[in-house]
């Protein structure tokens, strides 16, 4: 009976040790992850937050509006890295993951007139 008890204790010590490091790693890993989501309508862009922390960001785009509507996120920076998402119909939404360093980026609709009619965001990216 003793070495049944032993037995089982070197079992749960050994899954301990195996198990805490990756709970740790992640949590570690979706703390790093940062949320945005970006709701357009005629004619504007509503952001959930204005800073985000760098790194890996979800962004999810809504639709709201009656009219169709695509998403542009452009760094401010000399790169100018830019990420585009699809023209997106009434009702609908799209997600993408992406790397945004820090920086000052533009959130803006593409289509013909839209941003002119004031669809346009600032978002900041923190290091």
């Amino acid at each position: 009976m003793r070495s049944l008890v032993t037995s089982l204790a070197a079992v749960l010590a050994a899954f301990a040790l195996v198990a805490l490091p990756a709970a740790t790693a992640a949590t570690a890993g979706r703390a790093t992850v940062s949320r945005l989501e970006v709701t357009e309508k005629e004619y504007s862009l509503t952001l959930s937050r204005l800073r985000v922390h760098g790194g890996k960001v979800i962004v999810q785009v809504l639709n709201f509006g009656m009219d169709n509507h695509d998403l542009v996120i452009k760094a401010n920076a000399k790169s100018g890295k830019t990420w585009s998402f699809a023209v997106l119909s009434p009702g609908s939404h799209a997600t993408k993951t992406m790397t945004l360093p820090a920086g000052k980026y533009t959130l803006s609709c593409s289509l013909p007139g839209h941003r002119q009619l004031g669809m346009v965001a600032t978002l900041t990216v923190t290091g």
